[in-house]
């Protein structure tokens, strides 16, 4: 659950432009966000990528993008290298317009106690 304000890493413009380039050749299409997740598998862990990219229908928003195993890896390995200073025990966010990577937060919801009740 949130433990307050997410730790953020911010891209300089050539390293955002890079990423951003990088991205779309792994994923085959210009994305907005990217999740990164480590998750538990057998006994060892992989990388669980999800990408999103802007619906231009409506009702617009965003819509995943399947990915192979190989583009999960890909694109995880490739963020981790652009941040090696996150926490990436923890799931990663990352705006790909704006180049911030920052922790995934998810809210309590108010009935349990989170928020504004």
């Amino acid at each position: 659950m949130s433990t307050g304000i997410p730790v953020e890493h911010t891209a300089d413009e050539t390293t955002r432009l890079v990423l951003w380039n990088d991205l779309r050749r792994i994923i085959g299409r210009d994305v907005a966000e990217v999740r990164i997740t480590r998750v538990n598998w057998d006994s060892d862990y992989r990388w669980c990528a999800l990408a999103l990219t802007v619906d231009p229908k409506p009702p617009f928003g965003h819509r995943e993008v399947p990915l192979d195993a190989d583009q999960h890896e890909a694109v995880a390995q490739r963020l981790r290298k652009a941040f090696p200073r996150a926490d990436w025990a923890r799931a990663q966010d990352y705006l790909v317009e704006v180049g911030i990577l920052r922790e995934h937060q998810v809210e309590l919801p108010a009935c349990l106690g989170g928020g504004d009740q």
